[in-house]
Order: C-alpha cells, then sequence, then structure tokens
C-alpha cells in the first residue's frame, strides 16, 4: 500500500501557478475551490489518520474527520489499476471493509466527507490516496506510509490462522535474516542510512512449509531535515500595511510537512507554500497592525516524515511601518456667534509615542476639494475653533494624523453649518439685578419668551470680558420654554460680568442670541464672627467655637491668641482654616498652665478683607 505523489504534477502545477501569476499581476497564490471550503465551517473536513488492513481478497479501512457531527456520510472511491475501473461507495460510519478482492491486484482508495445541506451534497477535500495490494501473505510497513524518521517500525502481517513463523529481512537474499514467532504486529529494524528502504517476508506454517515467494514492502527512511536558504525581497525598503512581501526557502526537499517563516517581534508561522522542488514561498500580504524595525526572518521546516530542521534566519531584514490609527472626529459646535466660527474636537490619538502632527482640513458641502486649515504639533491638543467661515454655509471637516515617518491616518469627515447673518426674534435680555443680604448673594436675570418654533431650551453664557459667545463659561441650561429667569450665585465681589442667552434648537443648533448684559458685584467686608469662651479641656488645652461666617466671597478663618489680656495682631496667626466656612471650631495645644491667654478669629473675603471677632481671654488650669 503506497500513498503516490507524481513529482512531475508538482512541477506542472506550480509552473501553471507561476503562469498565472505572471498573467494576473497576483502575487498571492490562489487557492483552490476545495481549499476554500476547507477554510468553512459548514464543510466538513478532509479525513486523516487513515489505517489499512489487509487479508485474503480484503481490504480494511478506518479513519478520523474533524467535526464528526457535522458529516453525513462518507464517499469511498476505489479504483482498480489493471482495469482502470472506478467504484464509489457511500457508508455512514469511519470505517470500510472491501470483500471479494483480488490477490495480488492493486487498488487505490480516497475517501470524501460529505455534508448534506438544504438536499445538496457538499463533499469536503478528499483525502490522500491510499494503495492496497491484498494477498493471502503480506506485509505493511507503519501502516502503509510513504516515508519514516525512525529506523524502528512497525511491521503488519497477514498470513493464514496455521502460520507460525515468520522470516524477516532487509535484503532480497534474506541475508541477516530473523526467523520471529508470527504476530499480525512485529517491530523491526531498517538497515541504516537515509533513503529507500524494503523489508522481506517469508512464512511458515505449522508443519514446517515455507511459502516459495516473499512478499514485501518498502518505506523511505529521512531521519533529518535542513533549511539551506531563507530569503525575502524588501531590499532594506520599509514596508506599510497592505504592501507584499515576497519569502522563500529552500530545503531541498519537496512535499514537507510544513513550512514557516516568523517575524521577529511581528507576525509568525507565515505558511509557505510546497513548489514541489524543494523551494517553499509566498506572497505576503502584511496586515495593518504589523509594526516591525529591522525585524529578523527565521524560518522553520518540517519535512514529510515529521523531522523538524534547525530554525535558520535569513540574512537580511525587514522594516514594517505601521500607518498610525485614524482618531475619531466629533460633529463641530458653534462658536462664538455661529456666523463665522466653529470649533472642533476629536479623540486623542493612539500613537503618542511617535507623533508628529494633526493636520485639520476643511471642504464646503458638495465639493471634493480639502484645504489644509491648520498643522497642530501637540498630541494632547484635540480641539481647534476655525474662525474667518461664510454664514450659513455647511463646512466639512477630516483630521489627518501624520507620523514621524510621514505615514498618516485619516479620521471620519463631519459637517456643520454656520448660522445665517439675521436671526428673527432673539430674546431679550433685561439689565442684571444684584442682590445680597445675611443668607442671600445672588444675580437675578430675566429675558423675553422666545418665538423659536423649534425651540430645544435656553443656554445661559456668563464672561468676566465683552463679547460672549459659546466658548464662555455655560453657566445653565433650561429645557421650558416659559422659564425665563435665573439665578447666578457662583461669583466673586468686586468683579463684573457680562451674559448673553443663547436659544438652541431640536437640531442642537444655535436659533438666536440674546443682547449682551453686565453687572459689577461690589466689594462688601465680610462680617465678623461671635468668638465663645474658650472651653478648659485640661491645664495645656483650650476648646475654641464661634458663630459660622455668611460672607458670600469667604476665604478663611484666622486664629490670633496673646498672652494677658489683649490680642496682638502683629503676630502670626495660630492657624488658618482656609475654604472651610463650616469648620467653626478649634482646639489649641500645648499650652502653658496657669497662664491668661487672649484670643480674636478673624474673616478675610477673596479680596483680602477682613473682619475681627469680640476678644476671649481664659487661664489655663481652670481659674478665671
Amino acid at each position: 500500500m503506497k500513498k503516490r505523489i507524481e513529482w512531475i504534477q508538482y512541477v506542472f502545477v506550480a509552473g501553471l501557478l507561476l503562469l498565472f501569476m505572471l498573467a494576473t499581476g497576483c502575487i498571492k497564490k490562489p487557492s483552490a475551490p476545495e481549499e476554500l471550503l476547507q477554510g468553512n465551517d459548514t464543510f466538513p473536513g478532509k479525513p486523516f489518520n487513515i489505517h489499512i488492513a489487509l487479508g485474503d481478497g480484503l481490504v480494511r479501512l478506518d479513519w478520523t474527520v474533524n467535526n464528526r457531527d457535522d458529516v453525513d456520510h462518507f464517499l469511498v472511491t476505489r479504483q482498480n489499476v489493471v482495469e482502470t475501473q472506478t467504484i464509489e461507495v457511500s457508508v455512514i460510519d469511519t470505517v470500510f471493509v472491501d470483500a471479494g478482492l483480488i490477490n495480488g491486484q492493486e487498488y487505490i482508495y480516497t475517501i470524501k466527507a460529505v455534508k448534506v445541506i438544504n438536499d445538496r451534497e457538499f463533499s469536503g477535500l478528499p483525502s490522500d490516496k491510499i494503495t492496497a495490494r491484498p494477498n493471502v501473505y503480506s506485509i505493511l510497513l507503519e501502516n502503509g506510509a510513504d516515508f519514516t524518521s525512525s529506523r524502528a517500525v512497525t511491521l503488519g502481517l497477514t498470513a493464514p490462522t496455521t502460520t507460525s513463523i515468520v522470516e524477516l529481512s532487509n535484503s532480497e537474499d534474506f541475508a541477516n535474516s530473523s526467523l520471529l514467532q508470527f504476530q499480525s504486529t512485529l517491530q523491526w529494524t531498517l538497515s541504516p542510512g537515509d533513503g529507500p528502504k524494503v523489508v522481506w517476508a517469508k512464512f511458515q506454517d505449522q508443519e514446517g512449509q515455507t511459502t516459495n515467494t516473499a512478499v514485501s514492502d518498502s518505506i523511505f527512511l529521512d531521519t533529518r531535515a535542513t533549511i539551506i536558504l531563507v530569503e525575502e525581497n524588501t531590499n532594506g525598503q520599509s514596508k506599510i500595511a497592505a504592501d507584499s512581501i515576497y519569502f522563500s526557502m529552500y530545503t531541498g526537499e519537496p512535499f514537507g510537512l510544513l513550512a514557516t517563516i516568523s517575524i521577529e517581534d511581528g507576525p509568525r508561522d507565515v505558511q509557505l507554500n510546497d513548489l514541489g522542488t524543494g523551494y517553499y514561498d509566498a506572497w505576503y500580504v502584511i496586515p495593518k497592525d504589523a509594526d516591525v524595525l529591522q525585524a529578523t526572518i527565521t524560518g522553520n521546516f518540517t519535512d514529510r516524515a515529521g523531522n523538524e530542521a534547525i530554525p535558520v534566519i535569513a540574512d537580511s531584514r525587514v522594516t514594517i511601518l505601521r500607518a498610525p490609527a485614524a482618531v475619531t472626529l466629533f460633529k463641530p459646535v458653534i462658536a462664538g456667534d455661529g456666523r463665522t466660527s466653529l470649533k472642533l474636537s476629536w479623540s486623542l490619538t493612539e500613537d503618542q509615542h511617535d507623533f508628529q502632527t494633526y493636520e485639520v482640513y476643511r471642504s464646503v458641502l458638495g465639493s471634493n476639494e480639502f484645504t489644509l486649515v491648520s498643522i497642530i504639533s501637540i498630541s494632547t491638543e484635540t480641539s481647534y475653533t476655525d474662525s474667518g467661515l461664510s454664514p450659513n454655509t455647511t463646512y466639512v471637516y477630516k483630521i489627518v494624523v501624520r507620523d514621524r515617518s510621514g505615514l498618516t491616518g485619516e479620521s471620519n469627515e463631519e459637517s456643520q453649518t454656520t448660522r445665517p447673518d439675521e436671526i428673527a426674534n432673539p430674546v431679550i435680555l433685561y439689565k442684571p439685578l444684584y442682590f445680597s443680604d445675611a443668607t442671600t448673594n445672588q444675580i437675578d436675570l430675566n429675558w423675553t419668551t422666545s418665538a423659536e418654533d423649534n425651540f430645544n431650551s435656553y443656554q445661559i453664557y456668563r464672561s468676566t470680558s465683552p463679547n460672549v459667545t459659546t466658548n464662555s463659561t455655560l453657566i445653565g441650561i433650561i429645557p421650558q420654554l416659559d422659564i425665563t429667569t435665573y439665578s447666578d450665585t457662583h461669583f466673586f465681589e468686586n468683579s463684573t460680568y457680562y451674559y448673553s442667552i443663547f436659544v438652541y434648537d431640536d437640531r442642537g443648533q444655535v436659533a438666536s442670541i440674546s443682547n449682551e448684559v453686565s453687572v459689577t458685584v461690589p466689594n462688601t467686608l465680610p462680617e465678623p464672627v461671635y468668638l465663645a469662651q474658650p472651653i478648659i479641656v485640661d491645664s495645656t488645652r483650650f476648646q475654641l467655637s464661634w458663630s459660622q461666617s455668611l460672607d458670600p466671597d469667604f476665604a478663611n478663618y484666622r486664629i490670633y491668641r496673646s498672652r494677658g489680656n489683649t490680642v496682638n495682631l502683629t503676630e502670626e496667626p495660630i492657624a488658618i482654616l482656609s475654604g472651610e466656612v463650616l469648620q467653626t471650631t478649634f482646639e489649641d495645644l500645648n499650652l502653658t498652665p496657669n497662664v491668661i491667654y487672649s484670643y480674636r478669629v478673624f474673616v478675610y473675603d477673596t479680596n483680602g478683607d477682613r473682619a475681627g471677632s469680640n476678644t476671649v481671654t481664659e487661664l489655663t488650669g481652670g481659674i478665671n
């Protein structure tokens, strides 16, 4: 039994492939139609691990297939070499027994797995060809394998039940033969040296009668694999995603099980195609995530006998540059008055280590020509306000990321329309009213109701300088059309504030902008707090407490202490409680027993103005 592969077939196929590549300009080896089916879960796989047993006019086959549950049945094809007759048999199981054969006649078998989909049969790749020659007496090396990597082999023997002795030899003349007790399976050692090997057998029955004719089987002994050369064709030039690199490996040994190359710190186990001449090659299309610099190329090879060659590194190296990942451009928003400015923002680049610039491109809707409007060289600067635009015009934008190698990544495109010059019926914002008392400190805003049909919200913007825009501080959003008041409570004294009301429509666009108004918040001195009599904790500690400051621009409490009945304010305070207006207690530690101490608490505001509390005195040790 043998799996026969004609060398001329491989040369012919390789020649056709080369002509196809030259004719079409395609540099990647095409897959055969059946090979395409193999990669699809819908189709069954190729049968493998085929075992054979021979008998008197009988051949028995069994095999393995991946995803057995996906296979509905198998087609076993038998070809009679002498009569050029082909028979196809359908079987359910992974075992087939072919009986009634002619002893000594050569038969060739192939097996295909079949799946039925919508009453149509789809078959996977056929198995390797299996050649069998049934006989009353037979010998089979390594279950009919073509190659072996070890001198130690397993023999399968077929003979009548009356057989008691088998004589085995590595020579046709039975020199140095061995007489062994007959068993259907025996271990045997091939003669030394790689190359074709033949084992001969004669059989003897219980009465001592020996067969007149010896039977034999052959196998190729191959104990080592070698890689002679690994090459690639970049010639030192850098490559990028979607480029192709041609890899080749020469082993001097065709029909290997696996030939691959691996790129250092990059793609690994790229499979090469067997050209049937000892050469293996592939046009490899670079994936988008590959990124290597002067990387080594390592070839690996497993020959047809299963020997693994020592990996070989190519003399040359490859560089693959990865273009920067595209950023995400968000929808531009109205900036300033919305008539001549738009604000862009985008996601941070993923390639900060190799970043060079963001390039902002702009086009008018309907035009395919983009104009470079800005170059930004800071990777963390992910916004840009485009000004000098025309009112009532739709602009399209995109962001291009460029790295230090000159490679680019282009974002999505987004558009926005500037506001027209004239906006009907803007709301009227009245002069703000500043109000302050012991418990309240606020600026009240009032305006007229918007006449916008597609009203979405009022948005209140504030600035500390004239010309309020959407780049100013947004302090409030009111989605109800009939609510036209707002109280601003977060501000500083001795400051002037400017306000405008922006009406937004349900498309997220600015529908109208009110007039601009301003108010100046006067500077008021803080009110003093009341300091309570200290509580004696022990002979060295006092507990102080005071009323809470209600000053709107409160900054801190400062606690002053002196010995005696008067507080010396030229000394530094013993404590400053900043920003904690609710913290109205303090424990003074490490005092001297039997000493009178005086205290005052001052309230400071953000302008540096202050107000001092009453003075309290106390004697440590509990004596007033």
